[in-house]
């Protein structure tokens, strides 16, 4: 994109959706309007917004059933399933807080790839089930990841990466969290009662997928548009919002202007209201200090109970149903009142009883907030706003990094263990001698092993950027990937839970990924956008390219990225179950792999805007030059070894990035020795002309850090040569598609590829200062 391009309004053009109130957008409307309380009894102390599960699919995991379901749902009635619209021009993107079964081994037992590939198997599942081969993302930062979801997938609309995109959210109740909510006295056993009586929440299960296309499709009946989106960070405290919802007030701001309207056109708003007191006098504050005259609010989870991770999209159609219908929802709490009062005021702008009409209702607003201290808003619309200028284009630069690894700590460290290492060694660890000097001694005993290799990392990458690394907090921001998440805490509670024990109120929130993302986002002040991505060994690719966009977007001048991966005992355990742990050493690209060396490991990135290192001086590690996603539709755990999509992958990278042939890049693959994704990858690099290398024989299978330790790496080649000498440390007998490599020159730009099993592919290019 250019530094102005003209994008169409983003289109909702479809929505299925399922909740306590119903599995059908008719129910759950019904529901709403009827202001029906959809609290129902969970075992003797608690209500919750319960769902049933559609009955006759093959899928026996009742996750990936209810999302292939409601998503084929909404795809239907979007009417593209009849067009000729091309399978790789479609995107899936999910929000979701359900990582499956939190004993990972149990889950692993099911099915060795598709457990492996887990939390990002629903978004595999409706790909495969579909036949969809566009770009694929799933966030799961906590309550705001499917609002992320929405907010990702209208950019990847206005940016003509998807022609459309089914993107949506996800959450079923499991009886741990539950525990977890119940642990910090957050459950109000009446029934929630937002911004009224505001004792606790109540927790619900929820699935809704929209589809968004690009405005003005011939036969498209539009049920309404999606006209700006903002994220937001506090850096404030893990669990708790800001006091007065100062982040959640700039998230409100931003979006509006995205959306290019005033809030004086806002007509309702629904808001998070998860009926804690903190949250709901924050979130009223926040709506006080943007809006003269605060327009209606409701929250939806008085209804539905708060549905975690699928709230954002659940309440975002519950939104996008009331602009339709000219309607303000109703709601069955009772009257404001008590400790809120003076919040509140007079209740007159808070909803209460049966839905009513609003006529003129043309614009409306859904908020969402999560732990780590994460906001997010968007914009609705019942009319298109036409096409308008979208910011991009500018230049991204690489100016610092921090590495966590057995071998090294830093960057300068594991550049220089890189041209000397042999094979990675088995049960490598990070010691906390090694991690205690870049972690505050009181957030130590808060922080898991997974949070503190995050931190770690973030801290070490501040530090190699150099000081005044931004201006303004507001601008920074961060983004998180992983592919197996807090592994040690998940088990943990799964342990606690099965011995009818409750979970530590201190240990519980580490099971949210984006509680790890608040963490370094605390320590580095960062207040912009936050971002939590898992879609397995791809994932920091992926991650590398949102923060990209992010500030070629102008959303922020500086973007943490961040790769994390434990290796706890209890992936250990699964992946030598089921021998996917290689006998001696991990061998990328060898006729004889047998698997890969499980190592722990975090890396982070600095990218910056051009404009804003040469301010303030910064030294330039490279350049990313762009980047891109796609999706095979092999279903959860498949791997598709031809490489085709992966091949395809690399291409549309090379070209948005202005790679030629003629350039003969370094190839940068990151399997780790597992027999499929090797071939698949060593066949989609065999396309491209270029010295081909893999660092992963002298690192170990790090995950989703894989992929940008792989980063640093090609962009060290890309100004040093001796390093790209090394191609493939511990293959011996390379497979025969590698045979064809082009001998090592003085490349100056790399291509970096990542597969994840289960079809997620992505790419990206980068150059030298």
């Amino acid at each position: 994109m250019t530094a102005a391009s003209s994008v169409p309004a983003v289109a909702v053009s479809a929505i299925h959706l399922a909740c306590s109130l119903g599995d059908t957008p008719e129910a759950v409307w019904a529901g709403i309007e009827g202001a029906v309380r959809g609290l129902t009894p969970r075992g003797p102390r608690h209500l919750c917004g319960q769902l049933a599960r559609p009955d006759g699919a093959e899928e026996p995991d009742a996750a990936l059933r209810l999302a292939v379901h409601h998503a084929t749902g909404a795809w239907a009635a979007s009417g593209l399933a009849r067009s000729a619209l091309a399978p790789d021009r479609v995107a899936v993107v999910l929000g979701t807080t359900d990582w499956g079964a939190p004993d990972f081994r149990h889950h692993l037992d099911d099915h060795r790839d598709r457990a492996l590939a887990r939390p990002h198997t629903a978004a595999d599942a409706i790909a495969g089930a579909l036949g969809l081969t566009g770009p694929r993302e799933v966030f799961v930062n906590g309550c705001v990841a499917s609002a992320c979801a929405l907010g990702h997938a209208a950019d990847l609309v206005r940016t003509g990466r998807a022609d459309a995109v089914l993107v949506g959210g996800l959450n079923l109740l499991d009886d741990s969290v539950l525990a977890a909510f119940d642990s910090w006295r957050a459950l109000d056993r009446a029934g929630c009662s937002p911004y009224r009586r505001s004792d606790g929440t109540s927790l619900g299960e929820g699935v809704a997928f929209l589809v968004l296309e690009p405005a003005g499709r011939a036969g498209m009946n539009p049920l309404g548009y999606l006209l700006g989106h903002a994220l937001t960070g506090d850096a404030h405290h893990i669990t708790a919002p800001h006091p007065d919802g100062e982040g959640l007030a700039r998230a409100i701001r931003a979006a509006l202007a995205d959306a290019g309207i005033g809030p004086e056109l806002i007509g309702y708003v629904n808001g998070h209201g998860t009926g804690t007191r903190a949250n709901d006098i924050a979130e009223l504050r926040a709506l006080g200090s943007v809006f003269d005259v605060r327009p209606p609010v409701s929250s939806t989870k008085s209804q539905t109970g708060h549905t975690l991770g699928a709230s954002g999209a659940l309440e975002a159609a519950v939104t996008v149903l009331a602009l339709r219908h000219h309607t303000l929802p109703g709601d069955p709490a009772p009257a404001p009142g008590g400790p809120l009062a003076s919040v509140v005021g007079d209740g007159r702008d808070i909803a209460a009883g049966a839905a009513r009409p609003a006529p003129g209702l043309e614009y409306a607003l859904s908020t969402s907030v999560g732990f780590g201290g994460q906001n997010a808003a968007l914009v609705f619309g019942a009319v298109a706003s036409g096409r308008r200028a979208y910011p991009g284009g500018g230049e991204v630069l690489v100016t610092g990094a921090g590495v966590v690894h057995p071998r090294a700590t830093g960057r300068a460290a594991f550049l220089a263990v890189l041209r000397t290492a042999g094979p990675a060694i088995p049960e490598a660890e990070v010691t906390e001698a090694e991690l205690a000097p870049y972690i505050p001694p009181a957030d130590w005993p808060r922080l898991d092993p997974f949070g503190r290799l995050v931190t770690a990392a973030a801290r070490l990458a501040e530090a190699d950027a150099g000081p005044g690394t931004c201006l303004d907090p507001a601008r920074i921001g961060l983004v998180l990937a992983t592919a197996s998440g807090p592994v040690t805490t998940h088990n943990a509670m799964a342990e606690l839970h099965a011995q009818g024990l409750a979970p530590s109120p201190v240990l519980a929130p580490n099971a949210v990924a984006g509680v790890h993302a608040g963490h370094a986002a605390v320590a580095l002040d960062a207040r912009g956008p936050t971002v939590v991505l898992s879609a397995g060994d791809a994932s920091g690719l992926l991650a590398l390219g949102q923060a990209a966009d992010l500030v070629r977007a102008g959303r922020a001048d500086v973007v943490y990225v961040v790769a994390a991966d434990e290796a706890a005992p209890a992936l250990r355990a699964g992946f030598a179950h089921h021998g996917l742990l290689a006998k001696e050493a991990g061998r990328p690209y060898d006729v004889d792999a047998d698997g890969g060396v499980l190592t722990p490991a975090a890396v982070a990135l600095v990218l910056e805007s051009a404009e804003h290192a040469d301010r303030r001086g910064a030294r330039v590690l490279g350049r990313i030059l762009g980047h891109a996603g796609a999706g095979a539709a092999v279903g959860p755990g498949g791997v598709e070894e031809s490489g085709a999509t992966l091949a395809r992958c690399l291409a549309d990278a090379a070209r948005r990035s202005g790679i030629t042939p003629d350039d003969l890049p370094h190839l940068y693959g990151t399997s780790w020795g597992h027999p499929a994704t090797d071939a698949a990858e060593a066949r989609a690099l065999a396309h491209f002309p270029g010295p081909r290398a893999n660092i992963c024989g002298a690192t170990g299978y790090t995950q989703a850090a894989g992929a940008l330790l792989t980063t640093l790496a090609a962009l060290e080649a890309c100004s040093d040569p001796t390093l790209a000498r090394r191609p493939l440390t511990a293959t011996r007998r390379p497979l025969t598609e590698l045979s064809s490599a082009s001998a090592p020159g003085r490349p100056t730009a790399a291509l970096v590829t990542a597969i994840s099993r289960g079809g997620t592919c992505a790419a990206a290019a980068v150059r030298a200062p």
